[in-house]
């Protein structure tokens, strides 16, 4: 029988551990002595104790190494709990290689512009599903604003009064056979019961477990440059862009009445 300290000398495991382990239930010492408390250890406790680190070393929660070393548990629920950690294990792998294409990316681009960092940070994030009210049409770019003026005195008339720093969204549908004018719909949250008409549509816009982020200033009327960046970006870094997907533009402030300050977001899926 060993004394805390000396179990702890021999198996290279604090003192602080050990009695952790002991509250949980996880290694409780083979003995206390009564008068002193004293905790004792046997030798054959080193193996449990071995393998509790073993187990810790491939990545387990304490909670599930006991799971582990219960014996009630049978042979195929182990390997299964090996399976799951192996899975979890390679997509953490798998999103630190990301990163790191990511990186290696920012680092070409940051050398090319002579150490100059980017004019444009590109992130991936998911998105939430939005309630909206739109205006959809096949107008000139430069006519948007006068959509989204229509859209706010609608909104006027059921008591929404939205404010010029209330973001809006502008969903760029696209049209190969529009020549001058484009597939466009404007769009604003809103969290009341709207009704809705021919012109005037409630809809829910979809969610998105990854979409390519830019935040930029752009012009109000005009497709941002920024998408060229974003472009370039989804390209380089062995993504493609989901089809038959609107481009979405977040407009977020009005500066003033040409530029604004918006977020790019393209629905995009890793390349096999």
């Amino acid at each position: 029988m060993f004394k805390i300290r000396e179990f702890s000398q021999l198996s290279q495991v604090s003192i602080k551990t050990l009695r952790y382990y002991d509250q949980l239930g996880l290694l409780k010492p083979a003995s206390i002595d009564p008068c002193t408390g004293y905790r004792y250890y046997t030798t054959t406790q080193l193996f449990r104790l071995n393998r509790i680190i073993a187990f810790k070393e491939l990545g387990f929660t304490l909670e599930q190494i006991m799971h582990l070393l219960d014996e009630q548990i049978s042979i195929e629920q182990i390997r299964g709990m090996f399976r799951l950690k192996q899975a979890e294990i390679q997509a953490l792998i798998e999103d630190e290689q990301t990163r790191l294409t990511r990186l290696e990316g920012r680092l070409r681009r940051i050398e090319c512009e002579q150490e100059a960092l980017p004019q444009h940070e590109i992130v991936l994030k998911a998105i939430e599903p939005q309630q909206v009210v739109s205006i959809r049409d096949k107008i000139p770019p430069p006519t948007l604003p006068l959509m989204l003026a229509e859209l706010d005195q609608y909104l006027k008339r059921y008591g929404v009064v939205p404010s010029e720093k209330q973001p809006y969204l502008v969903l760029w549908h696209g049209c190969e056979e529009c020549d001058d004018a484009t597939d466009l719909e404007v769009a604003r949250p809103i969290t009341q019961c709207i009704p809705e008409n021919e012109r005037f549509h409630v809809q829910t816009l979809r969610a998105y477990q990854t979409v390519a982020s830019i935040l930029h200033r752009c012009p109000v009327q005009s497709v941002c440059s920024a998408s060229i960046d974003l472009a370039d970006w989804i390209e380089a870094h062995h993504y493609q862009i989901v089809d038959n997907q609107p481009r979405r533009e977040v407009h977020l402030t009005q500066e003033d009445g040409a530029l604004s300050i918006a977020e790019v977001q393209l629905p995009v899926k890793r390349i096999s």
